[in-house]
Formats: structure tokens, C-alpha cells, sequence
């Protein structure tokens, strides 16, 4: 049986057109309960960290570089707010993961939540082969890299990466049922899951080698094997300005 709205909770604005849903994976992650002194000094022990990782890679992070980067602030101050480094690098994470979803969901482009999955899936995939994509994607891939790499022996970078992806999953899912009528070819939740791993593997090929394949032929076949999933309307599969 296909399957329904993968989270009741959330609206999917069916009909075509309209206003994008407030929804959006990783938008509630900022602790509450907080002075704004203290969010002011979470941010910059942020700050600080982002720019040594943009700057000289996650292996040379430590609170004794933060505190350095920061000048003023003791290592007392420090572990106030973060313990440790590794609980430093999960708050980093979760804001360069809503900041990009906020540059995502303000860019140019069809937005999800609108009944044009199908469009979104496309622009998604474009996005995925452009060598220039979003700012800070390669410091956010480090990260996760980073957390996959030792989540054997870190459960909590293990489920904050299965949080992260059950929620990306979740948000395409419920775009998807809110955007193709039944009955589907497939459900929702595994048309999400697929999807995810395809631009997950373009991302990952394109890191290591830039020349894995062809771009503009890469989005065809893209294009090609997902098409069937939406039964848009025929279209031609041009790579919408892709280079390779």
C-alpha cells in the first residue's frame, strides 16, 4: 500500500503555488531558556571554531585554540557553555546546517513545500554537480565526514547524523506526498531515501575527484532515473546550465 504523509505534524501545502510551509528540517535547534549574553557567547565560541576549521582544517580544533582565537574569554568561560570540544563541533555543525537550509530556502529556484517536488528534486541535483555550490558546504562535509568517521565509538555524533538525515528524509518525504497523487510508483519515504543517497554520492565523488564524470551527462541520467518517481509531465531533461 503506498504510503501516506510521512509526519502528520506537518503541512505539505498541497496545492501547488502557494506560500512555502514554515516547516524545515534543523530549524529548531538553538537551546532555549538562554540570557542573551549567553547565546552572544555561544555564538562566538561558534565563531571561533568555524573560522580555525575554514582556516586550518577540524585536526588543529581544541579549547586551547578557541581561547587563543578568542583572547578574552578563560577556559572556565569556555567549558561553561561547551565541555568540550566534541560537544563545540555538534553546535557548529547544527548551525552551518540551518544556515545553509535558510540560504537554500532563500536562493532562487522552486521552493519545497509547494507542490513542485518534482521541480525541487531538479534544482537539487543541478545544485549537487555545481562545483560553486552553497558557501561553507565543503567545512559542513568535513564535519560530517568527521562524525562518521568515529561514530563507532561516539554514539552521540552517531545519532546526531541519523537525526540530521531522518530529518532531511522526513522534509523531502512529506514535499514528495504532498506533490505526486496517489497511487505512486513508490512510497514517499523510500523515493526520500533514494534521493538522498543520490546526491549524497554525487557530493561524494565530486569531493574526491572533480572529474569523476560528466556533469551535463551526469543530470540527464539523473534526470532519467528519478523522473519516473514524480510522473511530472513530459519535459526535456536539458542540464538547465550545468558545467562540467
Amino acid at each position: 500500500m503506498d504510503e501516506q504523509h510521512p509526519n502528520p505534524a506537518v503541512d505539505p501545502h498541497t496545492s501547488g503555488g502557494g506560500e512555502s510551509s514554515q516547516f524545515c528540517p534543523f530549524a529548531c535547534e538553538s537551546p532555549s531558556g538562554l540570557s542573551e549574553i549567553a547565546l552572544k557567547r555561544r555564538d562566538q565560541i561558534m565563531d571561533a571554531a568555524e573560522a580555525i576549521i575554514a582556516r586550518e582544517g577540524i585536526h588543529r580544533l581544541s579549547l586551547g585554540h578557541i581561547e587563543k582565537t578568542l583572547g578574552g574569554m578563560s577556559r572556565g568561560q569556555l567549558t561553561y557553555y561547551f565541555p568540550n570540544k566534541e560537544s563545540i563541533l555538534l553546535a557548529v555543525f547544527g548551525r552551518m546546517l540551518r544556515r545553509m537550509v535558510g540560504e537554500m530556502m532563500r536562493a532562487d529556484g522552486p521552493k519545497p513545500m509547494t507542490g513542485r517536488a518534482w521541480d525541487c528534486v531538479r534544482h537539487g541535483v543541478r545544485k549537487h554537480l555545481d562545483p560553486a555550490h552553497l558557501p561553507g558546504e565543503a567545512d559542513l562535509s568535513s564535519l560530517f565526514y568527521t562524525f562518521l568517521a568515529q561514530m563507532g565509538h561516539r554514539p552521540d555524533y552517531r545519532d546526531r547524523l541519523a537525526q540530521v538525515l531522518r530529518e532531511g528524509r522526513e522534509f523531502l518525504a512529506a514535499d514528495i506526498a504532498g506533490s505526486v497523487p496517489a497511487p505512486r510508483p513508490i512510497s514517499p519515504r523510500v523515493s526520500a531515501a533514494l534521493i538522498q543517497a543520490l546526491f549524497h554520492g554525487l557530493r561524494t565523488q565530486l569531493a574526491v575527484d572533480p572529474n569523476a564524470f560528466d556533469r551535463d551527462e551526469m543530470f540527464a541520467a539523473c534526470v532519467q532515473l528519478l523522473a519516473p518517481l514524480f510522473n511530472p509531465a513530459p519535459t526535456d531533461p536539458q542540464p538547465d546550465g550545468v558545467s562540467s
